[in-house]
């Protein structure tokens, strides 16, 4: 014999369960947060922002027919996406600190000096080195064409973040 129940039926009792014991099962289920974020970046140029990001070592996946450019991180652990602005916008104003952003991204590499010598390279506005009062990590912050700042950290700076 075969017991059948209808969508109502299973909703039903679902809704008759002590909520103690749904609590219990969302505190078991999957991460709803799976991957590392993508970082949209917007500019009026993202073609030309992104040559400044493939001369510190990124490589460009694919462009759209807009212009917007896409950068995965090797290994598929993130992304960078140089999206096309709003034409009626401008990047805001030359920006000489990381202390002047509200948001702020870091990247992992495994050649933190490279990158800080291709950024020279590539005429960076602003490199600026942090270091750690508690550990021996410094970080350095730099800034793109239009002051955009991103960290550049060692691969592992951090020892409580799972990293591929």
């Amino acid at each position: 014999m075969r017991l059948r129940f209808g969508t109502a039926a299973i909703v039903a009792l679902f809704m008759t369960l002590p909520m103690s014991t749904r609590a219990q099962e969302q505190n078991t289920a999957q991460p709803i947060f799976t991957s590392t974020p993508t970082v949209l970046l917007r500019s009026p140029d993202p073609i030309k922002l992104a040559e400044f990001y493939k001369a510190l070592g990124m490589k460009v996946a694919r462009v759209s027919e807009r212009g917007s450019t896409f950068i995965y991180l090797e290994g598929n652990a993130g992304s960078l996406e140089i999206l096309k602005m709003d034409p009626n916008t401008q990047p805001d104003g030359p920006k000489t600190s990381r202390t002047q952003q509200g948001l702020v991204v870091i990247f992992e590499t495994t050649h933190v000096d490279e990158v800080v010598r291709r950024a020279r390279e590539a005429g960076s506005p602003m490199v600026e080195k942090w270091t750690s009062s508690q550990a021996d990590i410094s970080i350095y912050y730099i800034a793109d064409w239009e002051n955009n700042i991103f960290g550049y950290a060692p691969r592992y700076h951090n020892p409580n973040i799972n990293v591929p």
